[in-house]
């Protein structure tokens, strides 16, 4: 859809005129974050719960009572491919924390990841900043090749909300139709 949209007059001038903030959750993300210290099988069932394919780890003292969260990293559904592919199952058990760690480890074997991590290397969290257009939120989406993305306060400095594709298409309907 966005990358369609974006080619056509209409819809491309629809999501420059919608601003992203649209999308800010700040009071509720903490709720579909997972805490650094909780074990990786509470992440994926809030990812479960909250119908998401990502989420930030975060911790309490970081982020604290101003809304929104800080994001240490990211963990991921597409992360259990790593836990298929070694049958190490029981760092499921573990805190994210160390999840991530092995994870690091098991991706710098791989030579797909150590390019993508290369290419990503400035970046444990893709985001925009909720002030920004719909249009750049969808034109950051397509050149990260993410299904979602975070959405950035920088008045915060936090993340204040996760958007996808289909949340974009769902906020611009209305004007399409």
């Amino acid at each position: 859809f966005l990358k369609l949209a974006r080619r056509f007059t209409a819809p491309s001038a629809i999501m420059k005129s919608r601003s992203a903030r649209a999308f800010d959750r700040r009071d509720t993300i903490m709720g579909v974050s997972v805490l650094h210290e909780d074990s990786m099988l509470n992440a994926f069932s809030i990812m479960d719960a909250a119908r998401l394919t990502i989420c930030p780890s975060t911790s309490r003292e970081l982020s604290g009572d101003l809304g929104g969260v800080v994001a240490i990293n990211v963990v991921s559904v597409a992360d259990l491919k790593w836990v298929f592919n070694t049958g190490a199952f029981d760092i499921l058990d573990r805190s994210v924390s160390e999840f991530i760690n092995w994870r690091a480890g098991v991706a710098a074997c791989s030579s797909n990841q150590r390019f993508r991590q290369q290419r990503f290397s400035r970046f444990n969290v893709v985001s925009v900043d909720e002030d920004e257009s719909l249009h750049v939120l969808a034109r950051r989406m397509l050149a990260s090749r993410l299904q979602r993305i975070f959405l950035s306060s920088e008045e915060l400095a936090r993340i204040v909300g996760i958007v996808s594709s289909r949340d974009i298409l769902v906020e611009v309907l209305d004007q399409l139709l």
